[in-house]
C-alpha cells in the first residue's frame, strides 16, 4: 500500500477557482474509474489551505499521471500554491475502515 498527501496553500482570491478544479479533477477521476485507488480532497474551512490524499493498493501504479484532466490540475497546482506541493509519503500508524 502507499499513501501520500500534498498539503498546499494558496492566496485567498484563489481558492474558488481551486475548488473548481478539484471539482474538475475528481470528475475526471471518475470518468476513468481507475481501479486499486482511494482518492481525498480537503479544505480547511476558513482558509484557503488544502490535502490531498492519495492511498494506492498494492502493485498499483498511480493512474493519475495518464488523465489529462489530472496531469493539467497537477501543472496548475505549482502556480496556485504558496507552500511547497510535492507528495510526501505518509506510513500508516493504524485505521478503522479508512483505507479498505
Amino acid at each position: 500500500m502507499t499513501l501520500a498527501i500534498v498539503r498546499f496553500t494558496t492566496r485567498p482570491e484563489q481558492a474558488k477557482e481551486v475548488e473548481e478544479s478539484v471539482a474538475d479533477l475528481f470528475a475526471a477521476i471518475h470518468e476513468e474509474s481507475p481501479t486499486g485507488i482511494r482518492y481525498l480532497a480537503t479544505r480547511h474551512p476558513d482558509q484557503p489551505e488544502f490535502e490531498l490524499l492519495l492511498h494506492l493498493a498494492d502493485g498499483t501504479r498511480n493512474p493519475l499521471p495518464a488523465i489529462p484532466r489530472a496531469a493539467r490540475f497537477r501543472e496548475r497546482l505549482a502556480a496556485w500554491s504558496l507552500t511547497d506541493p510535492a507528495p510526501k509519503p505518509l506510513r500508516v500508524l493504524n485505521d478503522y475502515r479508512m483505507l479498505g
